[in-house]
């Protein structure tokens, strides 16, 4: 797999100068901390705000990337937007067997941003960027 010149990276944070690995969220527990990216903007915009698996689910279908939420009320409260990192790739390298596979690229070294671009609301920003989101009730 070619690698991609740049990748995203979202947060609800819009002040971010330098992205530092981190072991909280993890994929596997042998990898160490890592920072996450994407080459999909797309994809980057649905981690903008701060989820869990416990009431969100996420991935890509034909490579349309998606979101079920099971609480939007819980959703609205937490989405406050945020940003869209831009980070070079030099760092980075992805393993086809792990987490989203090509969609999800790691760095054990710090990465500085070449850019950003701003969102009010995560929400609008996965809509104007073509994800598919999808509000459920909890027991669906």
């Amino acid at each position: 797999m070619e690698k991609p010149d740049k990748l995203y990276h979202a947060s609800s944070n819009r002040d971010i100068e330098r992205f530092e690995p981190r072991s909280d969220k993890v994929r596997d527990a042998s990898e160490g901390p890592q920072v996450f990216a994407t080459p999909d903007k797309r994809m980057a915009t649905i981690f903008m705000t701060g989820t869990d698996d416990s009431w969100t689910h996420s991935g890509a279908f034909n490579s349309v990337p998606y979101i079920i939420i099971s609480d939007k009320e819980r959703f609205k409260k937490l989405d406050q937007g945020g940003a869209i990192y831009h980070l070079p790739s030099e760092t980075f390298t992805t393993d086809s067997e792990k987490g989203l596979g090509s969609l999800e690229w790691t760095s054990a070294e710090g990465v500085v941003p070449s850019a950003k671009e701003e969102h009010e609301l995560a929400l609008e920003a996965m809509l104007n960027h073509g994800v598919q989101v999808y509000f459920v009730d909890p027991e669906t």
